[in-house]
């Protein structure tokens, strides 16, 4: 009896959650790669928030070479809505990842493949590294995408920004002059 209680809880969580797939992100600023980990963060924090179904990323692209298609740079709401189709599932995660300076900026969007519509639409911003966006920032994304409150991302040692190269330029300049003065 309590195995079919057990069973009957899993089938009802299973079944709230919404089944969704993620398209890699686009990078701008920042390269394939690093768009890539982002992208591959961003399914692990969904599935770690619980709101959603993650479809395999390795599904996925399995579904999409058979019929010829590479998702790279696919982030129009048009190709997100094809390769949906292509995988068969009712909603599509797909955004962008952008860098300009020190600011790192997620734009996503949950877009629903039978009407294209866009379910939700979030934008998060981080000031740090690419390293602080994967290890935290991702999360944010996740929780935001869910309707959830962002958790609170703390600097850690390690984080810090590094000088402009003109201020490293700077302090080598006036080493080597304090060198010859002396």
């Amino acid at each position: 009896m309590k195995n079919l209680i057990k069973l009957i809880f899993f089938v009802g969580y299973a079944s709230a959650q919404l089944p969704v797939a993620v398209i890699e992100f686009d990078g701008k600023g920042i390269t394939e790669q690093e768009a890539s980990a982002l992208s591959d963060r961003l399914r692990s924090e969904l599935i770690a928030e619980g709101s959603y179904r993650v479809i395999e990323r390795g599904m996925m692209e399995e579904i999409l070479s058979e019929q010829g298609f590479q998702q790279t740079g696919c982030t129009s709401d048009e190709c997100i809505v094809e390769v949906g189709r292509m995988i068969g599932i009712d909603r599509m995660i797909g955004g962008s990842i952008s860098k300009v300076g020190d600011l790192l900026s997620v734009s996503s969007k949950i877009v629903s493949v039978e009407t294209g519509e866009i379910y939700k639409s979030i934008t998060f911003d981080l000031e740090g590294n690419i390293e602080l966006m994967l290890s935290d920032g991702m999360k944010s994304v996740a929780y935001l995408l869910a309707g959830k409150e962002a958790p609170e991302i703390k600097r850690r040692k390690g984080y810090l920004k590094l000088p402009s190269k003109y201020i490293i330029y700077l302090c080598i300049a006036l080493f080597l002059i304090y060198e010859t003065i002396e």
